[in-house]
Formats: C-alpha cells, structure tokens, sequence
C-alpha cells in the first residue's frame, strides 16, 4: 500500500513539474519573442531616413533588461550620439527606448505597473499580487514603489503640462475622453479606497510618420481627479473644472466643436449634455460590445418566437 501511494505520489510530482515547465517555456518563448522584436525595430530605426537626416551616429551597442508582463526581456539596441543645438553640446540617447516609451533606468514595464494597479485596485494583498505575477520577479518592494511613489499623473502620461503660450484649436475638433477608475490603496495600514477620474484632451491622432508607428494623440493635455469612494462630484462643478482646464491649455476653442468620448457611464452622458450642443462618442470597445449584446438579444427573441 505505501509503495503504491509512493508511485502515485512520484505520478503527481512528475505531472506538476511537467506542467511548470511548460508553463515557464510559454512565458520564455514570448519574452524570446518580444526581445526579436525589439532588435527588429531597432534595426527598422537604424536604416530610418530620419536617424541620418538628424545627425544621429552609433556609438555602440548597449543591452537592456525590463521586466514585462511575460517575465524578464533581454535586448540589444543601438546608442546614438548627436549634437543638441539647444543645450549646445553631443547628447546620447537610444532610439528604441523612445520609440517604446521607455523611461531612463526603468526597469519595470508599463503593462506590469497597469497590472498591479489593477489587482491592488480589485482588493487584491501584496501577496495576492506578487503570487499572481511570479513569473515577473518583482518584490513587495516594488509594488509599494509603484503605488506610492510613482506620480500618479506621470503614470498615466496625464502630468498638467504648463507651457508658455497656450494651443491654438481654431477651426480643429477638441475631443475630451473621460474614464474612471477605482484604486485601493494604505494610509498607515489602513486600506482607503479611492476614486479616480481622468480626463484628456486632444485633438485627434497625429499623422504617421512611417507605416509601423504608434497612433498618438495630437495637442494632448490632461487633468485627473482623486476623491474617497462614496463622495459626490457636482456634475456642473465638474463641467465648469473642465472648461477651465480648456481654457488653460487652449485658445480660439469653438464649444460647438467639442466632442466628449467616454464608455457610455451615466456620469459621461450627464457631463456631455451638461455642456449644451455637443458631440457624445462611445468608444469603440463598448460600441462594438453593445452591438453584439444587441445582436445576442435579437437572435434570442427570434429563437423563443420560432419555438
């Protein structure tokens, strides 16, 4: 009887380390993956019309580590050096790093940051969270780095830029896309959860330069709001916060040429209409959602008819 259990024992062993190894091979082939293709846009940037037209000339190469949502990527890329005309001496800069946003000396990725934010804004432990990400190697020391000494409006690229001379948007669309989110987060070990409402403004996507690139935003700025869950925004107060935010950043604004964009939240409506004759957009996610849950609804109603 011992000797059986021992068998079904050493079975079980050898059926969990398969599936670990497995596992680690899948996440090990997409970090093999994503760091192909980052040498792949590097190389792309290196032969780009724009590097030579800029001055830019390869020192050498230099290797990066970040740590992803799949676990540790290693690459190679290119350091160029170039003469500023502003600070009047040669800079260094890698093209890569500003192509995929990365920041000096970060060393974990955005996708990994996003992640954590989330699970900690689901009610989720540290441990929670460092058992959900194992594969990334990150400690609880990051997290809390993450959390509470990351700006929060540098993390999501929403910092209020103050410039000098503000945008003029005569005759332009200027788009305002509001979201929330909900964030839990520990104030002397106590857990507080907090809301946050974020806001930006553009004016549509920017020309590509080049067939690979990123969609950006054009003339963007933005404003985020954080209060403790449970109390009320006033919806003109909101409104009038907005326009003087708008007014701050641009000049020339034609309010008929507002278009507000949201995920189809009450809040966002209400925000949309409190601004009188405007445009209302659901984003395409949720437009697309909604038609399929319409579509569902109608095949449904059908089947229950034919029977």
């Amino acid at each position: 009887m011992l000797k059986i259990n021992n068998n079904v024992k050493t079975l079980e062993n050898k059926h969990w380390l398969s599936l670990f190894t497995t596992h680690k091979n899948m996440y090990t082939n997409k970090c093999e993956q994503l760091a192909n293709e980052y040498e792949k846009l590097d190389e792309y940037l290196y032969k780009y019309h724009y590097r030579l037209k800029q001055g830019y000339k390869v020192v050498h190469f230099a290797t990066r580590t970040i740590i992803t949502i799949f676990g540790e990527v290693i690459f190679k890329r290119r350091r160029y050096k170039y003469w500023n005309q502003k600070s009047g001496k040669f800079e260094y800069v890698c093209l890569l790093d500003k192509e995929i946003g990365l920041l000096p000396k970060q060393r974990i990725y955005f996708d990994v940051q996003f992640k954590v934010l989330s699970l900690l804004g689901d009610g989720k432990r540290y441990r929670d969270v460092l058992d959900a990400l194992n594969h990334c190697y990150i400690s609880k020391a990051s997290i809390s780095r993450i959390l509470n000494k990351y700006d929060i409006a540098e993390y999501f690229q929403l910092a209020e830029k103050e410039t000098k001379t503000r945008i003029d948007v005569k005759n332009k669309n200027l788009y305002i896309q509001l979201d929330e989110t909900f964030l839990a987060t520990l104030n002397n070990k106590v857990k507080q959860d907090q809301r946050i409402r974020l806001v930006t403004f553009h004016t549509g996507h920017k020309e590509k330069n080049y067939k690979n690139a990123r969609r950006e935003l054009e003339n963007k700025r933005g404003h985020f709001l954080m209060l403790k869950v449970g109390k009320r925004i006033n919806t003109m107060g909101y409104r009038d916060l907005l326009i003087k935010e708008l007014q701050k950043h641009y000049v020339n604004i034609n309010y008929d040429r507002i278009i507000v964009c949201g995920d189809g939240d009450t809040w966002i409506r209400e925000i949309a209409n409190s601004f009188g004759n405007v445009r209302y957009i659901l984003d395409g996610y949720h437009a697309i959602k909604k038609l399929k849950q319409t579509a569902f609804n109608i095949i449904f109603e059908n089947r229950k008819v034919a029977h």
